[in-house]
């Protein structure tokens, strides 16, 4: 049955660690609170080379010049710079709703949420946007990470979700993006070794 207002009991998660237990054999094993997995997510699915089976948007983006990013690659499709630009967008949206904040989209980039790439793409241009996207996800991961777990199941502004509803929406988010941007590069035949 449906229920209006669901506040899950939040467990913390124990994870495998790679370091050694104190007798040099085995693992130790450790304990994540759930702010701390989802930072953990937030960070891994987006920027970690060896998060495992998934290709994170920092590996799909690597090595593409600025006018190879800025290219469509047929009509009705976006270029790997927008989905660069448009996952930044949603993630420092995310950042100042998970605060209570109201957000200026237009400050952000673009009222639609999909700011476009610059008209004349360059390298310098492309590297900011890359470190601008960058630095949201590592924003969010450290704003998620700094909340009590009692705190997640709280709307995150009056009438709103829960807030770990907003930040499971924005993992979604990153890694759909993650996948189009892999399937843009592929369109332009520019393959990535590890698909």
């Amino acid at each position: 049955m449906f229920r209006e207002s669901v506040k899950p009991d939040l467990p913390a998660i124990p994870i495998p660690s790679t370091r050694r237990g104190s007798n040099g054999k085995g693992t130790r094993r450790a304990t994540l609170s759930e702010a701390t997995h989802l930072a953990d997510a937030l960070l891994g699915l987006y920027s970690a080379p060896d998060h495992g089976w998934f290709v994170p948007i920092t590996v799909s983006t690597a090595g593409l010049e600025p006018q190879q990013a800025a290219r469509v690659p047929a009509p009705r499709f976006n270029s790997v710079w927008g989905t660069l630009n448009h996952v930044r967008f949603w993630q420092e949206y995310g950042f100042f709703r998970l605060q209570g904040q109201e957000v200026d989209r237009v400050a952000l980039g673009a009222d639609d949420g999909w700011p476009p790439p610059p008209e004349a793409p360059d390298r310098a241009a492309w590297e900011t946007d890359l470190n601008r996207a960058l630095e949201s996800n590592r924003s969010l991961a450290d704003l998620v990470a700094a909340f009590r777990d009692s705190d997640l199941g709280e709307p995150y502004a009056s009438g709103r979700p829960a807030r770990y509803q907003l930040i499971h929406g924005i993992i979604a988010h990153n890694s759909y993006h993650a996948c189009e941007i892999i399937s843009i590069r592929h369109m332009l035949g520019l393959w990535l070794e590890r698909t």
